[in-house]
Formats: C-alpha cells, sequence, structure tokens
C-alpha cells in the first residue's frame, strides 16, 4: 500500500498575521465621510442664499405696498401750510398703517427687513412733507398778498379823494415788502415789483379818466403833472392805454342791452386812434395800430347787430301786446267772465288759450327773422282757426260745423282747406297748421289709436290722435256744399 509522503516543517508555528505592503498612501482627510460632510455644507449655503433672497423680495414687496400708502399720505398734506401739523398727521396715520402690516408677519429676519427700509423711506418723506409745507405757505402767503393789492387797488381806482389814494397806495408797498421778507425775495425782486406797483397806480389814475367828456387831455395833462415818462415808457404806456380804452368800450358794447351805447364807443375807438403822448409818442403805431384797427371793425359790425336786436325786441314788444289782445278778445267771446258761461265754454277758453300759446310760441321759434306784419298776420289767422275749432266743439256732427254765410266766408275757408289738404298729401303741411287740423279731426270724433305699451296694471296703452285725412275727406265736401248753397241763396 503506497505510503503519503511527509514533510518536516524547517519555521516554528506562530500566532502573528502576515501584512501585504503597498506603495499607495491615502490621505485621510479624503475619506468618504470627510466627501460626504463637505457636500452638505455646500447644500446648507445654497438654502441659506435661497431662503435670503425669498425673504428680501418678500420684505420688498411689503415696502413697496407701505411706500404707496405712505406717497398718499404725503400728497394730501400737500397744502398744509403747518409743517408741524402736516409731520405729525404724517406719522400717526402711517405709524398705524406700518404696525398693521408688521404685525401679519410672522417671520423675524422679514420683520426687521421692512422695518429697515420703512425707515429710510421715512427719511425721504420727512424731507418732502417740509417742503410741500413751506410750498404752499410761500403759495397760500402770494395768493393773499395779491388778493390784498387786488382789493387796495381796486379802492385807489375808485375815490377822488388823494387823501385815501395815498394811503392805499403806501398800504400796497406795505404789504409787498412784508411779503418779501416774510419769503425771503432778493432786494433787486423786491425792487421790480415796487417799480411795476408806481405803473399800476399810474395806469389807474389814466382809467378813471377814461369816457370822459375831454378824457384824453386829462390823461395828458396827468402824465405830464406826473412825470409819467419816468414811471413808465412809452411801450407799456401804449399797451396800457389801449387796455384802459379796450375795457370802457366792452362796458358800452354789450348786444342787445337797451342801455348799450355804440355810438359812445365808436367815438372812444378814434379818440384812442388819435391819443398822443405829451413827448409826442402816438399809441397808434406798430402791433397797436392793427388791434385799433380791429377794435373799431368790430364795434361797427357789432354796432349793426346790436341794432337789428333793438329793432327786432321792439317789434317783439308790439307783436305780443297785439297778439295778447286778440286772445283776449277770443276768450272773452267764449267765455264772457262777466255773462256766468257754461262750464263746458270755460273749459273750451281755457284749452284753447293753451294751443293759441303754444303755437305762437312754435311759430316765433321757426320764424325769428318775420316781419312785424307777418307775425300779426298769423297771429290773425291762428285766431280765426281756433274760433273755428271751438264751434266746431259745440256742435255734435262734421255736418253742422259750418257757421252762417254772415260770419263766415265760406269760399275762403273752401280754398285755404284745398290748399292744406295738397300739403298734407305732400307732406309739406307745417306742424302749427298740422296740429290745429288734428284738434279739429279728434274734437269731432275722427281718431286714430295707436297701442304704445302696457300701463302698472298690464292693460294696453292707447293714444288716440286726429285722423286728420278722414276729417278733411267729410269736411270739403260739406264746405263745398255751403258754399254753393249760400251763393244760391244769394
Amino acid at each position: 500500500m503506497p505510503k503519503i509522503p511527509t514533510f518536516t516543517a524547517q519555521a516554528r508555528p506562530t500566532a502573528e498575521v502576515g501584512s501585504i505592503q503597498s506603495d499607495i498612501k491615502i490621505d485621510p482627510t479624503k475619506t468618504v465621510a470627510a466627501g460626504l460632510s463637505s457636500i452638505a455644507g455646500s447644500v446648507q449655503n445654497y438654502y441659506i442664499k435661497k431662503r435670503n433672497a425669498e425673504e428680501k423680495l418678500i420684505a420688498d414687496n411689503i415696502i413697496k405696498d407701505l411706500e404707496s400708502e405712505s406717497d398718499k399720505i404725503v400728497y394730501s398734506q400737500k397744502d398744509n401750510i403747518v409743517e408741524e401739523d402736516a409731520l405729525n398727521n404724517y406719522y400717526e396715520k402711517f405709524g398705524s398703517i406700518r404696525q398693521q402690516k408688521l404685525s401679519t408677519v410672522n417671520n423675524r429676519r422679514i420683520k426687521e427687513l421692512v422695518e429697515s427700509g420703512t425707515s429710510l423711506n421715512n427719511t425721504e418723506n420727512i424731507y418732502n412733507l417740509k417742503k410741500n409745507s413751506f410750498e404752499a405757505l410761500e403759495k397760500g402767503s402770494l395768493i393773499n398778498v395779491n388778493n390784498k393789492i387786488t382789493s387796495l387797488m381796486g379802492k385807489y381806482a375808485t375815490t377822488d379823494s388823494e387823501t385815501l389814494k395815498e394811503a392805499y397806495k403806501k398800504q400796497t408797498e406795505l404789504e409787498i415788502t412784508t411779503y418779501a421778507n416774510d419769503v425771503g425775495l432778493p432786494k433787486n425782486v423786491l425792487e421790480k415789483k415796487l417799480k411795476a406797483l408806481e405803473k399800476d397806480f399810474f395806469l389807474a389814475d389814466m382809467r378813471q379818466l377814461v369816457g370822459g367828456v375831454v378824457g384824453a387831455e386829462h390823461i395828458k395833462e396827468l402824465d405830464r403833472i406826473l412825470g409819467g415818462t419816468e414811471v413808465i415808457e412809452d411801450k407799456d404806456f401804449g399797451t396800457g392805454i389801449y387796455n384802459i380804452y379796450n375795457e370802457k368800450i366792452s362796458e358800452l358794447t354789450i348786444k342787445g342791452d337797451p342801455n348799450a351805447d355804440y355810438d359812445r364807443a365808436i367815438e372812444l375807438t378814434n379818440e384812442l386812434e388819435k391819443f398822443e403822448r405829451p413827448n409826442g409818442y402816438k399809441v397808434s403805431n406798430g402791433e397797436l395800430s392793427i388791434k385799433i384797427d380791429s377794435l373799431k371793425e368790430k364795434v361797427l359790425t357789432e354796432k349793426l347787430q346790436h341794432d337789428g336786436l333793438m329793432q327786432k325786441q321792439g317789434d317783439n314788444k308790439l307783436f305780443y301786446s297785439y297778439s295778447n289782445n286778440l286772445k283776449k278778445a277770443l276768450i272773452e267771446s267764449i267765455a264772457d267772465p262777466f255773462g256766468a258761461p257754461e262750464l263746458q265754454d270755460r273749459l273750451s277758453a281755457a284749452e284753447i288759450e293753451s294751443d293759441y300759446d303754444k303755437a305762437i310760441k312754435q311759430y316765433l321759434i321757426a320764424n325769428p327773422n318775420d316781419s312785424l306784419q307777418d307775425k300779426e298776420q298769423f297771429s290773425r289767422s291762428l285766431i280765426y282757426s281756433l274760433r273755428n275749432i271751438h264751434d266746431d266743439i259745440k256742435l255734435s256732427k262734421v255736418n253742422s260745423s259750418i257757421l252762417d254765410s254772415n260770419r263766415f266766408d265760406f269760399q275762403e275757408e273752401y280754398q285755404r282747406v284745398i290748399k292744406d289738404a295738397k300739403s298734407l298729401q305732400d307732406g309739406t303741411l307745417d306742424e302749427v297748421t298740422l296740429g290745429r287740423y288734428k284738434t279739429r279731426a279728434k274734437r269731432n270724433g275722427f281718431v286714430i289709436e295707436t297701442t304704445t305699451g302696457k300701463d302698472a296694471k298690464g292693460s294696453p296703452t292707447i293714444v288716440k290722435t286726429g285722423d286728420v285725412k278722414a276729417f278733411l275727406n267729410q269736411y270739403l265736401p260739406i264746405l263745398k256744399s255751403q258754399f254753393s248753397t249760400t251763393n244760391t241763396g244769394q
């Protein structure tokens, strides 16, 4: 049987584990754990930046809303001349709004951003409030002093007392000087204002003389006495004199005013055209010459228009007197107040009076340029027609509506109605005449019913208007028949 070979160990047994040696070296800071730690730090930085950006955007939106509210408050105080009052109003209103807005913000960092942002904005608003308050004070002071000056100048221009004139003048100068000191006007600006004021007083003296019998001569004499050439230059003098004459002429030339005096206005334009200053300066030159020519032409044109209006007003006054007398005679013939008229006659008279006034008004609107004779003729014709309407009301049928021959010219009536019927057919019958025919037709039972809708109870609303064509179709044959009968009887 074969034997298993045996070996004899050359080394002794040991408990030590053998090691493997290598040239590879590993940095202890580059381990997997260390790498993960670095990535985590980068992510954390990203989220912090993202959070900050989000919070800044939210805070900016809140600040923007608060700025809008603060701008409104600042604007509301722009006319407040009391600076302290304007600031207190701002602090109170904006502080309340800001606090209310911050109370809705839970994030501490956003709240701090809003507080910081609105604090900066608050500084700007306070500056604007103070600036606006000063400007409002300056503006208000200017308006106030201008009102005082206007009042004093008006008193100066309307008094003939030299003592009062001097007092008004000194008071005006004091007002301007006080204002200049209050707002800090430079000395040269104050001097210009006082010099301009001196010109105004000089022209105010001139204004009192324009329009007088020898106004131009008095102005020249005053100009010489006051040394006007030292006060106001020729060009400014010419402009001032033109304006004064123009104002006076405007007062005299109000078209349609019975008190207007266009003849005197024309005299003043001629006076202005020839006006010459003591130093030889003529007002009518250059641009002023053109303006004076235009003023003269304007006055002459308006005079013709004014004369036409006055003539028309006179004609209208005569016409209304004539027309009212005709109307009164008609009403009294229908319902004599001293003859105990019947109720039907009184009602008819009242209705006819209303129709007459309405027809006259419509006629005058449609024919404003008709002569007095034309207007009187229309009035007579209207009275005649309304009388016929009244007579028609008293008769039960159309064929009994013809008046007897000694009160009515049947032939003339027949021809007139024939003409109106043709105009109606052609569509050229005037509204006033058509309205009278509609009234006569309706009162004699010739009507057209038109449904215009429903009333509150749901019932149809029916409007009745006179059927003119049906009325004329029966009225004309009756007229013709009566005319023939009258001729036969004659």
